[in-house]
């Protein structure tokens, strides 16, 4: 089973509506919360935390990115920085137990059907090695 990693942009800004946490950006705040969640939920090193600068779409933060080698891409944006975390904790434990990265509709917290912004398919083994 090849592990997944969630891309969490690091610098997305609170939401006017939420309050912030100091000087610490929604995304970084994210990622924290993350942390805990992901060590409380899952086995060791079985999803990958993986902060980045930026996903360039500042309009719609906070932004993240689930994939793995050979399973669907989930895109999601509009995550609470305060809120999502467990949520976002739960989906990815449910991706990391899939084949392929599916993860029935029925299954989803009613936070991640909201932020899913897109999902894009599997890129085949050929399409990899071509990659690198």
């Amino acid at each position: 089973m090849t592990q997944p990693t969630l891309f969490v942009c690091a610098l997305c800004k609170f939401p006017a509506a939420e309050s912030g946490a100091g000087d610490t950006p929604g995304g970084q705040h994210l990622i924290d919360q993350l942390t805990d969640c992901l060590q409380a939920e899952t086995s060791q090193g079985e999803i990958t935390l993986q902060p980045v600068r930026c996903m360039a779409a500042c309009d719609r933060a906070c932004n993240a990115a689930l994939s793995a080698p050979g399973k669907l891409t989930f895109i999601f944006n509009g995550l609470s920085p305060s809120q999502s975390a467990p949520d976002l904790a739960e989906f990815c434990r449910q991706y990391a137990a899939t084949a392929n990265g599916k993860v029935p509709y029925g299954l989803r917290s009613p936070a991640i059907k909201q932020s899913t912004a897109y999902v894009l398919p599997p890129l085949s083994v050929e399409e990899m090695a071509v990659a690198r």
